[in-house]
């Protein structure tokens, strides 16, 4: 069975008028969730790569002040070793996918904790330095600011401070090296490189500020799927049972309200079962497809078309009169026959019957709509292809 319409394939939902066109897409054909989540991860080991480049600048940088006599050698395996184990373990846990259900699926507060505790400890053992360990201090609050719990951030900020405090306060205060030239010159190196680091993670928080927006965006998403799904027929795009049904009510408590006329038409594809059962059921639904769309195209703009269920359609017919409803549906048969005639193959094409009732004063809903099943019931029995008054 060809029933197609042109632009119309398999597994594609057609948008209703107003509808918009992404909305209207199968889900496989959005943005696939696993490149979303190999780019989250890229951008994880890449910050884990950038902290440990930031322990090997402290290295060196620790290096150059033993080298001068400024502190000892042991120093500089204080600054990297550990440093270094941490983010290895980080890109090991991260790169295997091990860490993505975690609440913390990047390692960052596990990184940022270490990298606290290498800093207390630095000023511990070699006061001597101290203001380093202080400015690479600076450097981890300023990269986890933005992703920790605000509860969490004044707790690891306190304490912190509390620590440096106690030390400062029992031993020694903290310490630059600045009595040769050389320890100078390694002093304004160390806050050259803070800075630079505090670049380096704003363009970072950059990169995870953009992680943020494209989750927020995939919620937006799915959120917006999930409407559509509540609301709109997933195979045609039209509005669905229960949203259609909702708009009648709307449409007669207007008409009671006002004194307007009111119709409406149950349509039935003629010979759907027989399409499913020769063709299969992906001929069916192209054809429920193409006559979505080819009623879409010839409908009046005032009226409101809906999909019920299997192969049965809801019209509602505002301002209309059972002669003028019964004219209009005679239009759209005609127009829907040549769209499908001419879409198709010469002498495959398909017809749909109708029935049509106007609602009358007092009417419920469901006697509207029963009256109009009991017409199309009738349209069926005069051999189908053919509209009827309920």
């Amino acid at each position: 069975m060809s029933g197609d319409v042109p632009g119309a394939h398999a597994g594609q939902v057609i948008p209703w008028p107003g509808q918009p066109r992404s909305a209207a897409l199968p889900l496989d054909a959005q943005a696939p969730a696993v490149e979303r989540a190999e780019h989250r991860r890229s951008v994880w080991l890449r910050e884990s790569r950038i902290i440990a480049a930031g322990y090997l600048v402290d290295g060196m940088l620790v290096g150059m002040f033993a080298a001068v006599g400024a502190v000892h050698w042991s120093a500089v395996l204080l600054c990297t070793l550990p440093g270094w184990i941490t983010c290895a373990v980080a890109g090991i846990l991260i790169g295997r996918g091990h860490s993505r259900n975690w609440k913390d699926p990047a390692v960052s507060d596990a990184q940022a904790f270490a990298g606290m505790a290498i800093c207390v400890a630095g000023i511990v053992l070699y006061p001597e330095i101290s203001f380093l360990y202080v400015l690479s201090l600076a450097t981890i609050f300023l990269g986890i600011t933005y992703r920790m719990s605000r509860q969490c951030i004044h707790l690891s900020w306190g304490s912190t401070c509390a620590v440096i405090g106690l030390i400062t306060l029992w031993d020694d205060p903290l310490q630059i090296p600045f009595d040769t030239r050389a320890e100078q010159l390694i002093a304004g190196a160390c806050g050259a490189a803070t800075l630079a680091r505090a670049v380096i993670f704003s363009v970072v928080n950059r990169g995870r500020n953009t992680l943020l927006h494209e989750r927020e965006q995939q919620v937006a998403d799915m959120l917006e799927q999930v409407e559509r799904l509540a609301d709109f027929d997933e195979l045609t795009g039209l509005p669905n049972r229960r949203s259609v049904l909702r708009m009648l009510e709307d449409e007669l408590d207007r008409s009671e309200r006002d004194g307007t006329a009111l119709s409406v038409a149950r349509l039935g594809l003629d010979h759907l079962k027989t399409i499913n059962n020769t063709s299969g059921h992906p001929a069916g639904d192209r054809a429920l497809q193409a006559f979505a769309a080819a009623v879409q195209a010839h409908r009046r703009d005032t009226d409101v078309f809906g999909r019920l269920g299997g192969g049965e359609f809801l019209l509602i017919l505002s301002a209309t009169l059972n002669e003028d409803a019964v004219r209009t549906m005679e239009q759209l048969r005609r127009a829907v026959a040549d769209t499908h005639r001419h879409a198709t193959s010469p002498g495959l094409h398909f017809t749909f019957s109708v029935g049509v009732a106007t609602w009358q004063d007092g009417e419920t809903t469901e006697q509207l709509l029963n009256r109009a099943d009991d017409a199309l019931d009738g349209a069926l029995h005069a051999g189908r292809d053919c509209s009827h008054v309920g």
